[in-house]
């Protein structure tokens, strides 16, 4: 039999890694979880907006537990500007949920999705035209196929 210590020493740099991303990743989801109570929408609907992001938190708990209690076999730490390009995208998301609610959701989605496809090396226009897609189609899904409201810009009523 091998001892795990001596097996999980030279992978020492993946395993607080995925520790730290776990340790984050379960900070997000308990976040997630709380600020999705103040989340409101009208009057009498069965399931509200609040209920997606909870739904989300769950797995998203768990599976940094996972992370946290058994890392995996990542034997290298990432290189500046994979870390870089890391931060840079929970920037954006971060940024992206403060400005949902006095933005509104289309001009919000559109600018992170260009950002997000940008920091993947898509070129400007085809960023432009995939971050309009996704925006106003996530927007009609959530708006008319679900019944789910999101916040509209202001000074627009539909």
């Amino acid at each position: 039999m091998s001892d795990p210590l001596q097996e999980d020493a030279g992978r020492v740099p993946g395993v607080i890694g995925d520790r730290i991303a776990g340790a984050l990743l379960l900070v997000l989801a308990v976040g997630g979880w709380w600020l999705s109570h103040d989340l409101e929408s009208g009057f009498m609907q069965p399931i509200g907006p609040g209920e997606y992001p909870r739904l989300i938190s769950l797995p998203l708990a768990g599976l940094s537990l996972l992370l946290i209690l058994r890392p995996g076999v990542n034997q290298r730490w990432p290189g500046r500007a994979a870390l870089l390009r890391q931060g840079l995208t929970l920037l954006v998301l971060a940024s992206f949920a403060g400005l949902v609610k006095p933005l509104g959701f289309l001009p919000a989605s559109l600018v992170a999705v260009v950002l997000l496809v940008r920091l993947f090396g898509v070129a400007w226009k085809a960023a432009l035209v995939s971050g309009a897609v996704l925006a106003l189609a996530l927007y009609a899904l959530f708006e008319f196929a679900l019944g789910i409201p999101l916040p509209d810009m202001p000074g627009l009523d539909w």
